[in-house]
């Protein structure tokens, strides 16, 4: 096949009779889908047979079929008509209204404290996205769950899926002023060995807790005496006096401020996870989805991370 020409008017209309013919398998009713006589859909394969170096149909006076050459081009017509199909649907949706359904799963308390605050002023901007939002610390599969978009905190493992980062979660180790009060001593991270450490469950880190001080990293493996997957009932412990606990700060931020918890070493700090929307691959293409991402990103980013592909695993809250 000759080296085809830029794909013009004329061509265009060439290739869109010839893809009729095709279908049809006659002249006459391909004429009439395409809206011109047989004749002048004649003279337009005749020319597109001259641009391509061959014969597309083998014409008798009772059947048309295509030749060798003809399926091959075909074959290209088709690559071209999905493609422009899908140019056409991505111009249209830029200026359709978003709408449908949008699945979130996020993390239980991390959910509810940063989260929720968002969901009424999401759907007064989009009000014809309708939302399903599941709160809950545990591993969602994407793909088997049908979840569209979710919050991850911490280190992620699937190369299935794409994330964008929205900034840290500040964790700190707090205590009651209480329970510090009668407490053995707290200078150095190996010093939270001797008191009663209480732990958030869903840490990817577990009971391993490393902190740092400019160059030097410490890590101290605590024996908890409560282990929780509900920050909150954590929370309430910690300010009954009952220990210290490795907390975010969306979650214990009030007490700190009001002087009801201490920070415990404050010169030490714990490592910070990264809190990352992600998403399987191709899903921020629907509207309806890429309104939600973009809407979080605003409200909740802290720092700028372009969509990359990222491995995903599971976010504690």
């Amino acid at each position: 096949m000759n080296e085809f020409p830029i794909l013009t008017p004329a061509r265009l209309r060439e290739m869109v009779g010839f893809a009729a013919v095709a279908r049809h398998l006659s002249f006459a009713r391909a004429a009439a889908e395409v809206g011109c006589t047989p004749s002048v859909l004649s003279r337009r394969i005749a020319s597109l047979e001259r641009t391509v170096g061959g014969p597309v149909f083998l014409r008798s006076t009772r059947q048309v079929s295509l030749t060798p050459l003809g399926e091959t081009l075909l074959a290209d017509y088709r690559v071209l008509e999905a493609a422009l199909g899908d140019l056409n649907a991505r111009l249209a949706s830029q200026h359709a209204e978003p709408a449908g359904l949008v699945r979130l799963h996020v993390p239980t308390t991390y959910g509810r404290r940063r989260i929720a605050p968002l969901l009424a002023g999401f759907m007064a901007r989009y009000p014809r996205i309708r939302l399903d939002v599941v709160f809950d610390d545990g591993f969602a599969d994407l793909i088997a769950l049908r979840v569209d978009v979710a919050v991850r905190i911490g280190r992620l493992a699937d190369s299935r899926l794409v994330a964008r980062g929205l900034g840290p979660v500040h964790r700190v180790l707090c205590a009651s002023p209480a329970y510090l009060e009668q407490a053995p001593g707290l200078v150095r991270p190996e010093d939270l060995a001797r008191h009663r450490c209480l732990a958030f469950t869903p840490l990817q880190s577990g009971a391993l807790w490393t902190l740092e001080r400019g160059r030097q990293r410490r890590s101290v493996r605590v024996q908890p005496v409560l282990a929780t997957n509900n920050a909150d009932a954590l929370q309430a412990a910690v300010l009954d006096g009952a220990g210290i606990a490795l907390l975010a700060d969306f979650v214990i931020g009030e007490n700190i401020a009001s002087g009801r918890l201490v920070e415990v070493l404050p010169q030490w700090h714990l490592l910070q996870p990264t809190v990352q929307l992600v998403w399987v691959a191709g899903a921020d293409r629907a509207p309806r989805v890429r309104a939600l991402i973009d809407y979080l990103g605003e409200h909740l980013g802290g720092v700028a991370v372009d969509d990359a592909g990222v491995r995903a695993a599971q976010a504690p809250a």
